[in-house]
């Protein structure tokens, strides 16, 4: 597994499809950024995707 992957995602405000960067070196599993689309902020978490090689986010409303 490489130390960053490229992620999709749909953002939770206005569904338009993105892609972050997951940091699989680091032991933060949870940040936040703004849509490229709408400019509102996505809270992204890592969750555990267990032998697969990409891994798995959860992205929703900040706030929620």
């Amino acid at each position: 597994m490489r130390p960053v992957e490229f992620v999709g995602f749909a953002c939770p405000w206005c569904g338009e499809p993105g892609e972050t960067t997951v940091d699989m070196v680091s032991n933060d599993r949870e940040w936040i950024e703004d849509c490229a689309v709408c400019c509102a902020p996505i809270v992204f978490r890592r969750e555990d995707a267990g032998d697969e090689e990409i891994p798995r986010i959860a992205a929703r409303r900040e706030g929620e």
